[in-house]
């Protein structure tokens, strides 16, 4: 449904565990390792769902699920929120 790369500036494991507390913040689950894995959450009341693999430099994120009304730009912008890394996109 959605496809994007966010680049970052730290290593795999710490974008991972910041991707856990973040995500986890918001009621979801990130399952997997700091190179690849899932994540869903919940907003609105329907269910966000993707996958992820990640580089030295870059994260790139597929979103599988999403609520029909919310954007991919809406969904790409509030990751790179919180993941720190905002304004960091490299689609």
């Amino acid at each position: 449904m959605c496809q994007f790369t966010i680049a970052h500036s730290t290593t795999p494991d710490a974008l991972y565990a910041r991707a856990q507390k973040a995500i986890g913040g918001m009621g979801g689950t990130v399952s997997g390792s700091p190179a690849a894995g899932e994540f869903r959450l919940s907003v609105f009341g329907a269910a966000i769902v993707g996958s992820y693999t990640a580089t030295d430099t870059a994260i790139h994120i597929e979103i599988t699920e999403k609520p029909f009304l919310v954007g991919c730009g809406v969904i790409q912008a509030q990751l790179e929120k919180a993941l720190g890394e905002g304004g960091g996109a490299v689609a």
